[in-house]
C-alpha cells in the first residue's frame, strides 16, 4: 500500500491545487513512480493500495508558496534501494513539471518542492563525498528546491 499527500500553501493559486489533485497528475504517478520505479504491476486497477489524496492546506507565511509531497506506506519488501531513490528522483521531476505547468501566467513566480519517500523498512543512502560508510535511513528526502517560471 502507498498514499501519496500534497500539502500546499493556502495562498496558492487555485491551478497549483487543481493540478496536483487532477487524475492526470495522480495517473501519472500511479503509472510512472508505482508502477515503473516500483514495480507494481497496474497499480491504477488497485484503489484501496495505491492512492492519492486530496491535498491538504498549509497555513501561509507572507507571500511563499510551498508544496510538501509525501509518500507514505511504501514496503521495503524484496525491492531493490535504487527503485526507491530512482522513484524519489521520478515523483520530484513529476511534481516540478506540474508545478511550473500550474504556475505559469499566474502572479506567483515560484513555488518551494520538497518530495519525502516514507519506507517501512532502511535502505542505504548514496555515498556522500568525504564520508566513510554506508548510511541507511527509513525516510527518503529530494533537497527542498524552488521551481521558478519566467514572467509572461
Amino acid at each position: 500500500m502507498a498514499k501519496l499527500k500534497a500539502a500546499i500553501s493556502r495562498n496558492a493559486p487555485g491551478q497549483l491545487l487543481a493540478a496536483l489533485a487532477s487524475v492526470d497528475f495522480v495517473t501519472e504517478f500511479l503509472v510512472g513512480v508505482v508502477g515503473e520505479c516500483l514495480g507494481v504491476e497496474n497499480p491504477t486497477e488497485r484503489p484501496a493500495e495505491y492512492y492519492a489524496q486530496e491535498p491538504d492546506a498549509t497555513i501561509s507565511i507572507g507571500d511563499h508558496v510551498g508544496v510538501e509531497l509525501r509518500l507514505t506506506g511504501v514496503s521495503r519488501g524484496t525491492r531493490d534501494h535504487t527503485q526507491f531513490h530512482d522513484a524519489l528522483v521520478a515523483l520530484h521531476s513529476l511534481a516540478a513539471r506540474y508545478i511550473a505547468q500550474a504556475i505559469k501566467g499566474t502572479e506567483v513566480p515560484r513555488v518551494q518542492l520538497f518530495v519525502v519517500i516514507m519506507l517501512d523498512g532502511d535502505v542505504p543512502l548514496p555515498p556522500v563525498k568525504g564520508q566513510s560508510g554506508t548510511k541507511y535511513t527509513s525516510v527518503l528526502e529530494h533537497d527542498a528546491e524552488w521551481i521558478e517560471v519566467a514572467p509572461t
